[in-house]
C-alpha cells in the first residue's frame, strides 16, 4: 500500500469516526492526556507573539498577571463545551447543530472558524521565514535566497506535504517533538533571566500602547482574554475522546489556560529586553550558540504549530463536506498563501486576537448557556437529521436568537474597545473589566431570556430526549 494510499485511508477512518459518537472503547484521554495535548500547543509559536506583546504593552510583573488571568477566566467559561462534547462523543460539525442549526454550523465553519484558523496558521508560517532569513543573514548570506517570503512557501509546503503524505506522523509530534520542545524552551527561559537578571527584567517600564499605563495594562488583558475566548470550536478535537467529563473540563483549562500563561513568561521577559513584538528577535543581543539554538527552537516549533492548525481545518472540511478527497480538503489551507504576502495576523497580532475575542467570546458563552438550558442533553436522532422537519432546524436552519444574542455581545465589545486602534471608546468601562468580557456575559444574559421565552417552551430546539439518551454515553 502506497504512503498516499495509507494517509488516506486513515483520514477517511477518522472521518467517520468524527461524524459518529465516539464509544467507550475509544476514549483513552485521561486527565494527563488532556492536559499535555494542550500543552502541545501552549509550547507551540502562539504563546511566543503572545509573550512578546504582552511584555510590550506593561511591565514584567503586570504582564505575567495580564497572562494568567487573561489566559485562565474567560476560558473557564467556555470550558463546559468540553464536558458537553465528552459526553456525547460528537464533533463540532455535528454537535453545533443543537445551538446554532444545521446552516448556522455550514455558515460558523465557513465564515468564522476556518478563517480564523488559516489567521493562526499564517502566524508560524511568516514566523519561520523570517527565523530562516535572520539566521542567514548572521552567515551573511543575503538575495533571494535569504527572501523571507520564500522561506515561508518552504514552510507551508513541507507542512502540507507532512499532512497529505503522512499525517499519521502526528502521533510523533506528541510524543517525541513537544517534549523535545519543553526542554528547549526551558533552557532559554534559564539562559535569559541568568543574563538578564529578574530584577533587571522586571524594572523595564515599556512604552505600552497608550499613554496611560492602566489602559496599556488593561490592552494586554484584553488581548490575553482574546486568547481564552478563542477555544470553543477546538475542544471537540480532543474532549470526544476524553475519558470522562471532568477530564475534559480541567484538562483543556488547565493546559490552555494557566500553563499557558506559564509558557509566555520567557517571551514576556524577551519582548521586555529585546524592545520588539516581534520573537524572532528575542534573544539577538544575548547572542553565540544560543541564538543558534533559538533559531533552531523556532524552526520546530513553527512547522509543529502549523501542521496543528491545517490538521484541524481540513479535518473539520472533511466533516462537514465527506465527498472532498483529503487533498482537497488539506488545500483549503495553500489560502494561507495570501497572509503571507500579506502577514496581518502576524504583524498585527494585538489586533487579531482581540478582535477574535470580541467575536468568539460572547459566542462560546452564548453556546454554554444552550448547554446549561437543555441540561448538557441532546437528541441523538434529530442531532444528524439536517431537513426542515428536524427539531434543531429552528427557522431556515438557523438559530437566528443565536445569532441576534452572539452580534450583540460582539457589537458591545467592538463599541467598547476598537482593537484595531487600540483606543477604548467607553474608557470607565474597559478600565473596569476590559470589552470582551463584559460583553460576552451580556450576550449570554441575552441569549438565555430570549430562549427561555421562546425557544425552550415552544420546543424549538430543545425536543425531548429518550430517558436512554439522559445518561451520559461514557458512564
Amino acid at each position: 500500500m502506497s504512503a498516499k494510499q495509507t494517509t488516506d485511508e486513515m483520514v477517511r477512518n477518522e472521518v467517520v469516526k468524527s461524524r459518529l459518537p465516539t464509544l467507550p472503547s475509544e476514549r483513552q484521554l485521561g486527565m494527563t492526556d488532556m492536559i499535555l495535548i494542550q500543552v502541545s500547543f501552549s509550547v507551540a509559536t502562539w504563546m511566543l507573539v503572545l509573550g512578546a506583546w504582552t511584555g510590550m504593552a506593561t511591565p514584567l510583573p503586570l504582564a505575567i498577571i495580564a497572562c494568567v488571568v487573561g489566559c485562565s477566566l474567560p476560558l473557564f467559561f467556555h470550558c463546559l463545551i468540553g464536558p458537553f462534547i465528552a459526553r456525547w462523543g460528537l464533533d463540532n460539525g455535528i454537535i453545533t447543530n443543537s445551538v446554532a442549526g444545521p446552516l448556522g454550523t455550514l455558515i460558523i465553519v465557513v465564515a468564522v472558524t476556518t478563517p480564523m484558523y488559516l489567521g493562526w496558521t499564517s502566524i508560524p508560517i511568516v514566523m519561520f521565514g523570517r527565523t530562516v532569513h535572520e539566521s542567514l543573514g548572521f552567515l551573511s548570506v543575503t538575495g533571494p535566497m535569504a527572501n523571507a517570503e520564500l522561506w515561508s512557501f518552504v514552510a507551508l509546503g513541507v507542512a502540507f506535504l507532512i499532512l497529505w503524505k503522512a499525517a499519521m506522523i502526528l502521533k510523533f509530534f506528541f510524543r517525541i517533538v513537544t517534549p523535545c520542545i519543553v526542554i528547549l524552551l526551558a533552557i532559554l527561559t534559564y539562559k535569559i533571566f541568568s543574563h538578564y537578571g529578574w530584577s533587571h527584567i522586571a524594572q523595564i517600564v515599556p512604552e505600552g500602547f497608550h499613554k496611560d499605563p492602566w489602559i496599556s495594562f488593561m490592552i494586554a488583558i484584553e488581548m490575553n482574554v482574546g486568547l481564552g475566548f478563542s477555544w470553543p470550536f477546538s475542544f471537540a478535537v480532543y474532549c470526544r475522546l476524553a475519558k470522562s467529563e471532568s477530564a475534559a473540563f480541567y484538562g483543556t483549562w488547565w493546559g490552555w489556560g494557566p500553563i499557558w500563561a506559564i509558557a509566555c513568561i520567557p517571551a514576556i521577559a524577551g519582548g521586555l529586553v529585546a524592545g520588539v513584538t516581534d520573537p524572532v528577535y528575542l534573544l539577538k543581543d544575548i547572542g553565540g550558540i544560543w541564538v543558534v539554538l533559538y533559531m533552531f527552537f523556532l524552526g520546530i516549533a513553527n512547522i509543529f504549530s502549523g501542521i496543528c492548525t491545517m490538521y484541524i481545518v481540513a479535518l473539520t472540511a472533511r466533516v462537514v463536506w465527506p465527498k472532498l478527497s483529503w487533498l482537497q480538503a488539506l488545500s483549503i489551507n495553500l489560502l494561507v498563501i495570501i497572509l503571507i504576502l500579506v502577514p496581518a495576523a502576524y504583524d498585527q497580532y494585538g489586533t487579531f486576537v482581540a478582535f477574535y475575542g470580541a467575536l468568539l467570546g460572547p459566542l462560546g458563552v452564548v453556546w454554554v448557556v444552550d448547554i446549561i438550558l437543555r441540561r448538557m442533553n441532546v437528541n441523538m436522532k434529530e442531532i444528524y437529521d439536517v431537513s426542515a422537519n428536524s427539531a434543531y432546524y429552528y427557522w431556515k436552519g438557523i438559530n437566528v436568537l443565536f445569532v441576534a444574542s452572539c452580534v450583540i455581545g460582539t457589537a458591545i465589545s467592538l463599541y467598547i474597545y476598537n482593537p484595531v486602534t487600540c483606543v477604548p471608546h467607553v474608557e470607565s468601562v474597559f478600565r473596569v473589566c476590559g470589552a470582551a468580557f463584559p460583553a460576552s456575559l451580556i450576550a449570554g444574559a441575552s441569549y438565555y431570556v430570549l430562549a427561555r421565552v421562546f425557544l425552550v417552551p415552544r420546543k424549538i430546539g430543545f425536543p425531548p430526549i429518550p430517558n436512554e439518551e439522559r445518561v451520559a454515553v461514557n458512564e
